[in-house]
C-alpha cells in the first residue's frame, strides 16, 4: 500500500517509519510532511492508499485537511493521531471519514494492529473491486441474480459513491437487425457523451433484445436536465452517425435496482414508437398517458388498389399505399390498429392479384404478414411491405413503349419504376441483372436518352411532388418514403430540380 505521513513532530514520523519497517507489510512511502498545507498538496498529487495524519498540524489542522480531501473526492484510508483525549475530536474525525484513531504517545503494538487492519481492509476492497465493478452491479440487476442488502449498499456507497436504492434512469437504444455492427458505434459515443450529461453513465449492451442501454446514476443535475441533454445532444449525435433505424426510449427509476423491471416495461411498449418521429427520445411515462384514436379502415382506397392491381398499374398501387401510410401517420392510432389495417389492405391486394396471376410462394406472403404483425418499428414494416410488393409481378411496372427497349434495359427500367423510392442505385441494378455498371450505364443512356441516376432522381422528385400535394406527411416522413435518409439532403435535391424548397412547393400548390 502507498502511504503518506503528516505530523508536526519529526520524531513521530521517524517512529512510524520504523514501525512500518518492522511490520512485515508491503508498502511504499510516497512522502512525509510536517505542515498541513504541504501535506494536503502531497496527498492531492499522490492519492495514497493510507494517510497517517496528526490532528494538530501547522498551516492547516488535520480535521480541516481531511474535510477538504473528502470534498475533493479523495477516499484514502486515514489513521488519525492526536494527544487530545476529547471524545468530540474523535467523533468529528470519524464523521469526516477517518478509519482509525490513535492517541499519542504511540504504542508500537497498537500501531501495528491498526496498520494490519487497514492493510487487510484495503486488500479486501481491492479483491472486491476487481469483480465488483459498476458494470457488473448493473449487469447483476439485469440478469436478476443480484439481491442487494444493507452491507451491499454500504460497499457501493463507499467505493463508488452511490447505491441501488437511489433514483436512476435508463436510455434504451434499440438498433434492430444490424445491432451487432451498430453496437461498436453506439457504445463509445454513449460513454463519451453520457458522462457530460450531469450524471454518471454505465453503458450495457443487451444482446437478447438488440438494445444498448445507458444507465444514468449518481445525478449531479435534476433528472429532467439529464433527459434534456440526451434528447438535445446525445440522440441527435447518434442519429447523425447511424443512418439505419434507431428507436430510443427513456425510463425513470425510483431505485437503480429496478433496471430489469424498467427494461421489460420498455419492451412491452416499444411498438408505440410508431407514433413518433425518428430521433425522439420517448419517455415511457408519456406513452402511459397517450390516448389513441380509433382507426377507420380505408374502404375506398381498398377498392382503388384492387382496380390498380387488376389493371397492372404499378404506380397507382404505390400511390394507394402512400395514401394508407398518410392515413396511419396523420393521427395517433394504436400500433395494433395500424398493423391490422396494413395486413387487411395487403390481403385485399393479394386476393385481387390471385384472380389473374399465380402466386410464387404462399409461405412468403404469410411470412410478410407475420413480419408486419410483429414489427416494432417503421423500418421493419417498410422492409416487410417491400418484400410483399416484390411478390407482385413486374407486369405492374410495364408501360406502353417498353417494347422498344432491349430485354436488359426493359428490365432495368422496370426495376427503376419499382424501386426508385427505396433509393435504388446503378450498382444494385447491375448486380441484379448480372452485368457491369459501366455497360448498364452506357446502354441505359443510349436506349432511354437519359442517365440511370437522372431517371431515378426524376421519379423520386415526381413522387415527392405527389406526396406534398396529396398528403399531410412531414418532410422527414416523405424522405423515408422516397429513399432519402436525410430530409435536408432531399430538400436540397428537390430545390435543385424544381427551383423551390418542398415546403415552398407545398404552399404554392395548396
Amino acid at each position: 500500500m502507498r502511504i503518506v505521513i503528516t505530523d508536526r513532530e519529526k520524531t513521530v514520523i521517524e517512529e512510524i517509519i520504523r514501525a512500518l519497517q518492522k511490520s512485515g507489510l508491503e508498502y511504499e512511502l510516497e512522502g512525509t510532511a510536517q505542515n498541513g498545507q504541504k501535506g494536503y498538496e502531497l496527498i492531492e498529487s499522490t492519492h495514497p492508499d493510507l494517510i497517517i495524519m496528526d490532528v494538530r498540524l501547522e498551516g492547516m489542522d488535520g480535521l480541516t485537511m481531511l474535510k477538504k480531501l473528502r470534498d475533493k473526492g479523495i477516499t484514502s484510508k486515514v489513521l488519525m493521531l492526536t494527544k487530545d483525549t476529547d471524545f468530540n475530536t474523535a467523533r468529528e474525525a470519524i464523521e469526516l471519514g477517518a478509519d482509525s484513531y490513535l492517541l499519542k504517545p504511540l504504542k508500537t503494538e497498537e500501531l501495528h494492529r491498526e496498520l494490519l487492519k487497514i492493510s487487510d481492509r484495503l486488500a479486501e476492497e481491492k479483491a472486491i473491486t476487481s469483480v465488483f465493478t459498476v458494470e457488473n452491479i448493473f449487469r447483476g440487476c439485469l440478469n436478476g441474480q443480484l439481491h442487494p442488502d444493507s452491507r451491499f449498499h454500504a460497499v457501493t456507497r463507499e467505493i463508488y459513491g452511490f447505491t441501488l436504492e437511489e433514483p436512476a434512469a435508463v436510455a434504451a437504444i434499440w438498433l434492430g437487425d444490424r445491432y451487432v455492427e451498430l453496437c461498436e458505434i453506439v457504445c463509445p459515443l454513449l460513454e463519451k457523451m453520457g458522462n457530460d450529461s450531469g450524471a454518471s453513465v454505465c453503458v450495457l449492451p443487451v444482446d437478447v433484445w438488440h438494445v444498448v442501454t445507458a444507465v444514468l446514476y449518481r445525478f449531479e443535475d435534476e433528472r429532467e436536465k439529464v433527459y434534456s441533454f440526451f434528447q438535445s445532444q446525445v440522440i441527435p449525435a447518434l442519429c447523425k452517425k447511424i443512418k439505419d433505424e434507431i428507436v430510443c426510449f427513456w425510463g425513470d427509476m425510483k431505485e437503480g435496482g429496478q433496471l430489469l423491471e424498467k427494461l421489460r416495461e420498455i419492451q412491452q411498449v416499444r411498438e408505440w414508437n410508431l407514433l413518433y418521429d425518428r430521433g425522439k427520445l420517448i419517455p415511457i411515462s408519456q406513452i402511459e398517458k397517450k390516448e389513441s384514436i380509433p382507426l377507420k379502415y380505408p374502404v375506398e382506397l381498398e377498392q382503388r388498389v384492387k382496380r390498380a392491381v387488376l389493371a397492372s398499374d404499378g404506380e397507382d398501387i404505390k400511390r394507394c399505399y402512400y395514401r394508407v401510410y398518410d392515413l396511419l401517420r396523420r393521427q395517433p392510432h394504436s400500433p395494433a390498429d395500424m398493423k391490422e389495417c396494413l395486413i387487411r389492405f395487403n390481403m385485399a391486394v393479394i386476393n385481387a392479384y390471385k384472380t389473374q396471376n399465380e402466386i410464387e410462394s404462399e409461405l412468403k406472403i404469410q411470412a410478410c404478414i407475420q413480419n408486419i404483425a410483429e414489427a416494432m418499428s417503421w423500418g421493419q414494416i417498410r422492409t416487410a411491405m417491400e418484400e410483399f410488393l416484390n411478390l407482385v409481378s413486374f407486369k405492374a411496372f410495364t408501360e406502353e413503349g417498353d417494347e422498344q427497349f432491349s430485354p436488359l434495359i426493359r428490365r432495368a427500367v422496370q426495376l427503376v419504376r419499382k424501386y426508385y423510392d427505396q433509393g435504388v442505385t446503378l450498382e444494385e441494378t447491375a448486380e441484379r441483372l448480372f452485368v457491369s455498371e459501366e455497360y448498364l450505364s452506357s446502354q441505359f443512356k443510349k436506349e432511354t436518352g437519359a442517365g440511370f441516376t437522372e431517371t431515378v432522381r426524376h421519379y423520386r422528385i415526381e413522387r415527392i411532388k405527389g406526396l406534398l400535394l396529396n398528403t399531410r406527411l412531414k418532410l422527414n416522413q416523405i424522405a423515408e418514403l422516397t429513399g432519402y435518409t436525410d430530409p435536408k439532403y432531399m430538400s436540397r435535391v428537390f430545390k435543385e430540380e424544381v427551383g423551390v424548397l418542398p415546403s415552398e412547393y407545398r404552399k404554392s400548390v395548396s
